[in-house]
C-alpha cells in the first residue's frame, strides 16, 4: 500500500504562492524610486526584495519604507498584496513557529495556521502614520502571541486528558537528582564521602561554606580547595567516565586543628576520626621550613678515629661480663 505525502504545512503553501507570484515575466514587484532610501530605482520584484531587506547592508530607514509601502497596498488592495507581503515576511514567520513549536503537543501546521491568522490580525489592526517604525516586529509579534495562545491552549488540554483514577505504575527512576549522583560517585570510587557531603552542603543546600570551615577548623581556601578538586573529579567521570586509580575512599576529611569533619549536621563521638592538631600561624610555618630545610642538608656523620667497630664489643662491657 502506497504511503501518501503528508500535506503541505501553511507556510509551505505561501511559499509556494508567493514563488508563482514574484516568477514570470510581469512578478509581482515594488518601485523602487517611489521607496527611496537607497533602493535601486527601478521595479524590484518582492523575492528580490526579500533579499535585499535581508541583507545586513541594508538599513533599518529602508526597511521600514518598503514594508510601510507593502502594508498600505495590502490593506488598500489585499489579495496579491497580502500574498506578497507574508512572502516577504516568510522568514520571519518561520522563526516565529519553529519557536513556538518546541513544545508544541499537537500538529505543527495547526501552530503555522495560527501564526499566519496572528499575522493577519496583526496587519489589520496596524495604523500607518510617516514615520513608523519596526513594521516586521509589530506584525510578528502579533503573530507569535496568536501562536502563544494556541500552544498554551493545547498544553492545557494535555494535563485534562490525563486519567485520574487511581491506577498503579512504577515511578520513574530519579537518575538525575543530585543526591543520587553524588551517592553514585562515591560508590564507583569519584568522590570520598566527606567531599560528597562538602559538595552536597554548599553547592545544594546553601549552607555557607565560611561557616562550614569555621565550625570544622579548616581555612575557607582549603575547603575551597578540595571542593574544586572534588568537583573536577566528578565533571571528568561525567564526561568521560574515567574513574581514578586508586578510587578514592574515606568518611572524613584530613585533620583540622579542632578534630571536627565538615558534615551537615553535628558528628557523634563515633564518627569522629583521631587527628593531631595542626599548627597554625606565620611562626609554624616557619619553623616547618626550617626544621625541613635542615633535613635536606644534614650529612650523615663519619665515624671518628677513636671509636670502636660495631663488630668488637666495649673492653668496659667484657670487664663487666667477666666480672659477673
Amino acid at each position: 500500500m502506497a504511503m501518501r505525502d503528508p500535506a503541505p504545512s501553511p507556510l509551505d503553501v505561501l511559499e509556494a504562492t508567493f514563488h508563482l507570484l514574484t516568477a514570470g515575466p510581469d512578478p509581482l514587484a515594488l518601485d523602487g524610486a517611489t521607496v527611496g532610501c537607497g533602493l535601486p530605482a527601478r521595479p524590484i520584484a518582492l523575492d528580490e526584495l526579500r533579499s535585499i531587506l535581508l541583507h545586513p547592508s541594508t538599513s533599518f530607514a529602508a526597511r521600514d519604507a518598503a514594508l510601510a509601502e507593502l502594508v498600505g497596498r495590502a490593506q488598500a488592495d489585499g489579495g496579491a498584496w497580502t500574498v506578497g507581503l507574508a512572502g516577504v515576511l516568510l522568514p520571519g514567520l518561520r522563526r516565529v513557529a519553529g519557536h513556538l513549536a518546541r513544545e508544541f503537543p499537537g500538529d505543527t501546521a495547526d501552530l503555522d495556521a495560527e501564526v499566519l491568522t496572528g499575522f493577519l490580525e496583526a496587519l489589520g489592526k496596524l495604523h500607518l502614520h510617516p514615520g513608523r517604525r519596526r513594521l516586521a516586529a509589530h506584525l510578528l509579534w502579533g503573530a507569535f502571541n496568536r501562536g502563544k495562545r494556541l500552544r498554551r491552549m493545547e498544553l492545557e488540554a494535555c494535563v485534562r486528558r490525563l486519567p485520574l483514577e487511581a491506577t498503579s505504575a512504577v515511578p520513574p527512576p530519579p537518575a538525575g537528582h543530585p543526591d543520587i549522583l553524588l551517592a553514585r560517585a562515591v560508590r564507583h570510587g569519584v568522590l570520598a564521602a566527606w567531599e560528597a557531603e562538602l559538595i552536597g552542603a554548599t553547592r545544594l543546600e546553601g549552607e555557607d561554606l565560611l561557616r562550614l570551615a569555621a565550625e570544622g577548623g579548616y581555612k575557607p581556601d582549603t575547603l575551597r580547595h578540595w571542593r574544586r578538586a572534588a568537583e573536577r573529579r566528578l565533571a571528568a567521570w561525567l564526561l568521560t567516565g574515567s574513574v581514578p586509580v586508586p578510587p578514592v575512599s574515606g568518611e572524613h576529611p584530613p585533620s583540622a586543628g579542632r578534630n571536627r569533619a565538615v558534615r551537615r549536621g553535628p558528628a557523634s563521638a563515633s564518627d569522629r576520626a583521631p587527628a593531631e592538631p595542626e599548627r597554625d600561624g606565620r611562626a609554624a610555618r616557619t619553623a616547618r621550613r626550617s626544621a625541613v630545610a635542615r633535613l635536606q642538608h644534614r650529612q650523615p656523620r663519619r665515624p671518628s678515629r677513636s671509636s670502636v667497630p660495631l663488630s668488637s664489643p666495649p673492653e668496659s662491657t667484657g670487664d663487666q661480663a667477666g666480672g659477673s
